[in-house]
């Protein structure tokens, strides 16, 4: 039963990894930049899938519970429904990109055009500028009025064209089609203004006709900078949803593996507690026989019995107490008995199952960091490191501001995937490496840092707090340039006997209510905190 159960978990695992893979692919479709990249990817979500079914197929052929058949045919269906909608998502992906190539394109030109007119306009006044300098010397005030009255024209007219190449600029940084719009209505009144800027001078008047014709085709019509920008946008929504349908249904399969794996852990650590039970009483057994075969062959005949059976009996009932105790570094016996080694191999299994297991329990499924379990043993033995070497140490807990708004907006699916964009990012800090960084709760987070005073926490956290505003993630109902953003509390001190795991997180707790108290989207320390700083701590331990 225990290699059934074992095998069913192995194959729950891939499928959890294998799902958790097609997420990944799905993120990477919604940033990329090439037809390459997007050929690549939609080739390995293929892939995915495949592999998917294959392992659910698996799965379904292992199961014995009707419950759990019907829940595998139904993720089947699911998975094959989502599969079915890659042609689509191939069309939507390669018309996203080509919209956002077709833009990029257009802005690039509107570039080379604002540096050749400024460089033609900036000439034509340089001229001015010397003429007007001989005719005050030759004191010809008449030419001289008509030099300056041109010369203001054209810098006016110059000032009104870089007016509407900023306009056009800040087109590609928007996210929304309102403001696209608003954009293009404040640019085409500032192209009429400019078409109809006065030009007393035929060079004036050349020089204006010259560059309103090289802009306006870039601002008029179906090809226009603002109707590529609102198809760039457009599509890449509407592909994004649909990679959306694609990770919502591979979260669904990692939810399932999840819990199938769960379910089936019980079962495998009951039938482990039987085995246990009948390996104690095997030990008995033969340890009386052997009291008894010694009675009749003599002390010259126990070294045998000894080394050959007793010695790894107990080394065997030794190792699973140890496995079942999470010691998974326990070295198995060796033995040339044949029933022994069939046990052997069953603990093998075992051990290497447990060690799977543990992996998964420290894990949180949905964003990749750790547990809050796992945070709270770590935290509980930095504590005690931390008392005995007298080192500072630091807790950063925050959480996602307005978060509540942003899954009424959006929905959940995209809540979701904030998440794991958010702690993606996090991850990728040089500070936080090798640090315990995991989910407190919902969109709460903590961090856990050794070695570190308040102002080096505070500075991490501020970190953190400017990482998540560069991903630049949209949230309409949010008050800080209707982005994402984190508000962040800090707790920090040198623990002593009285110092608990509990308190260090009610005062980053603490820390983190004035944060919110403070508008959000900033960075707090809790002032009652234990003021010493790293340095301080070197002169005091060397005195």
């Amino acid at each position: 039963m225990i290699n059934h159960d074992i095998d069913e978990i192995i194959y729950a695992l891939e499928l959890s990894k294998d799902s958790q893979k097609l997420q990944l692919i799905s993120a990477k479709l919604t940033r990329i930049d090439t037809e390459e990249q997007r050929t690549q990817l939609l080739s390995e979500l293929e892939v995915q899938w495949q592999a998917l079914i294959l392992g659910l197929n698996q799965l379904s052929s292992l199961e014995n519970s009707a419950q759990r058949v019907n829940q595998l045919e139904q993720l089947l269906v699911d998975i094959k429904k989502t599969r079915a909608q890659l042609p689509l998502l191939n069309q939507l992906t390669e018309k996203a990109i080509a919209a956002r190539l077709q833009a990029s394109h257009l802005h690039l030109n509107m570039a080379l055009i604002q540096r050749g007119f400024v460089r033609s306009i900036q000439k034509q006044l340089g001229i001015l500028d010397r003429h007007a300098n001989r005719l005050i010397e030759a004191q010809a005030f008449g030419e001289l009025k008509r030099t300056l009255d041109e010369h203001r024209q054209l810098a006016h007219f110059m000032h009104q064209g870089e007016s509407l190449f900023r306009q056009v600029a800040a087109i590609n940084k928007s996210s929304d089609n309102a403001e696209i719009n608003q954009l293009q209505r404040e640019t085409m009144r500032v192209f009429l203004a400019l078409k109809k800027h006065p030009m007393d001078t035929l060079i004036a008047k050349e020089i204006q006709q010259d560059w309103l014709s090289q802009i306006e085709p870039n601002l008029l019509g179906e090809s226009s900078i603002f109707a590529l920008s609102r198809e760039a946008l457009n599509t890449s929504r509407i592909s994004g949803t649909y990679l959306d349908i694609q990770a919502s249904a591979a979260q669904k399969i990692a939810l399932f593996s999840s819990q199938l794996v769960e379910a089936t852990d019980k079962q495998v650590e009951a039938a482990g507690l039987a085995l246990k039970v009948d390996s104690n009483s095997f030990v008995i057994l033969i340890f009386s026989a052997g009291v008894l075969y010694s009675l009749f062959i003599g002390l010259s005949n126990w070294h045998f019995i000894s080394k050959g059976i007793i010695q790894p009996v107990i080394a065997t009932s030794n190792a699973m107490q140890a496995i079942a105790s999470e010691k998974l570094d326990t070295p198995l016996p060796r033995s040339n008995n044949l029933e022994l080694q069939q046990m052997v191999s069953s603990l093998e299994t075992l051990k290497s199952y447990a060690a799977q297991v543990k992996a998964v329990s420290e894990i949180d499924g949905l964003t990749g960091a750790y547990n809050r379990r796992y945070f709270d043993l770590r935290l509980a033995q930095g504590l005690v490191t931390a008392e005995k070497k007298q080192h500072p140490l630091s807790i950063i807990l925050f959480d996602v501001d307005n978060f509540k708004q942003y899954n009424d907006r959006y929905g959940h699916v995209s809540g979701d995937q904030c998440l794991k964009k958010i702690v993606a990012s996090m991850k990728q800090l040089p500070e936080l490496q090798g640090k315990i960084f995991a989910r407190y709760g919902g969109e709460e987070f903590i961090v856990f840092l050794p070695d570190t005073d308040m102002a080096l926490a505070e500075m991490i956290g501020q970190q953190m707090r400017e990482q998540v505003l560069r991903l630049r993630l949209p949230h309409k109902d949010s008050v800080h340039r209707q982005h994402i953003t984190i508000s962040v509390g800090v707790s920090s001190t040198v623990p002593d006997s009285e110092t608990s795991a509990e308190t260090m997180i009610n005062h980053a707790d603490r820390a983190l209510y004035r944060a919110k108290q403070a508008g959000k989207n900033c960075v707090k320390t809790n002032d009652n905190q234990f003021p010493y700083t790293i340095d301080d701590i070197a002169v005091n331990n060397s005195d």
